[in-house]
């Protein structure tokens, strides 16, 4: 059956962390790696994931700068990186959601990811999720000065495309996602399967929140004849 995508839609913007891959589990672990090499303490697993949405040069500095602690900033970021890359088996990727971006993109509508990851990060994890030839564009941590929960990063997607906030959707799992979309003028898509609660979501006063990529698709997407029923 033909569908459309919901009216007023002019373009999806996507997080990737949480939202199209299943990540938490290993993001938390891989700062708790980074965190006692290089520090020699780390943090509760609940204010590990609070960090996730935030770039990894500001996650690298929870406790101070690492020059305090005889840390190269760099050598503190590898560390994670590699981590992560060692055991990117376990980088589980959320192929209904997935399959959600690209049906958007195919339906004509510009598509963005717009994400804390930097450049290595994503390089290393867009080939994994497939669809590089989807997305228009992606907007990183090292391409803006003010990271989320700034809007800075949407601002630019959004001057980029050449639209209005409210004819977008940002689409993400933490609360960083939903004060930059609500910043921004966006309206914020929370998803409850990444890093957040759906009662640290509504905090953040998004638009709508999802369980399930079945309660996303239907909120997306509508069916072409709904118009005549």
């Amino acid at each position: 059956m033909s569908s459309r995508i919901a009216p007023g839609l002019s373009a999806l913007l996507w997080d990737v962390d949480g939202t199209l891959t299943d990540t938490t589990a290993l993001i938390t672990e891989s700062l708790d790696f980074t965190y006692r090499k290089n520090f020699g303490r780390t943090l509760p697993d609940s204010e590990m994931r609070a960090l996730i949405g935030t770039p990894l040069r500001m996650q690298i500095r929870v406790f101070g700068e690492p020059e305090e602690f005889g840390v190269e900033p760099q050598a503190a970021m590898e560390d994670f990186v590699q981590h992560y890359e060692r055991n990117k088996a376990r980088e589980r990727i959320l192929e209904p959601v997935v399959a959600l971006l690209i049906r958007g993109k195919r339906e004509g509508l510009p598509t963005v990811l717009v994400t804390s990851k930097n450049h290595e990060e994503l390089r290393n994890t867009l080939p994994r999720l497939q669809i590089a030839d989807y997305v228009d564009f992606a907007v990183t941590a090292d391409d803006v000065q003010n990271p989320k929960p700034d809007p800075e990063g949407l601002k630019q997607a959004l001057c980029r495309l050449g639209i209005s906030g409210q004819s977008a959707v940002f689409i993400g799992d933490t609360v960083h996602d939903m004060r930059a979309a609500r910043l921004a003028g966006v309206r914020g898509i929370g998803v409850t399967w990444g890093a957040a609660t759906r009662a640290q979501l509504e905090m953040e006063d998004p638009a709508t929140i999802c369980e399930s990529p079945q309660n996303l698709e239907a909120l997306l997407f509508v069916h072409a004849s709904s118009k005549h029923e």
